[in-house]
């Protein structure tokens, strides 16, 4: 089964990154990702400012062993989003 074009997190910190997966290959007894990330300008950032810090080296992540990605359900996700707003915009209403 391949994974490619699908959708997936990663936590970077306190933030989460989203991207697709755009290729994958096994590395002894692990598949492994190259993932396409979106609006991922935190990660990018800091990974400039690493590098500044170290001497030029570079320590930006281009591959993706699979336990560190969590393969998601776009619409559940939003699905699931839409609900926590609702909720917390009724919740606020009581509250006034």
């Amino acid at each position: 089964m391949s994974f490619v074009g699908k959708p997936v997190l990663n936590r970077y910190g306190d933030n989460i990154r989203y991207g697709i997966v755009q290729s994958e290959e096994m590395k002894g007894k692990w598949k492994h990702f190259v993932v396409k990330w979106t609006n991922d300008e935190i990660y990018v950032a800091s990974m400039k400012h690493l590098t500044s810090l170290r001497a030029g080296k570079d320590y930006t992540k281009h591959t993706y062993r699979v336990d560190e990605l969590l393969f998601i359900d776009v619409d559940k996700q939003l699905k699931d989003l839409r609900n926590i707003k609702r909720n917390l915009k009724n919740e606020f209403k009581e509250m006034a």
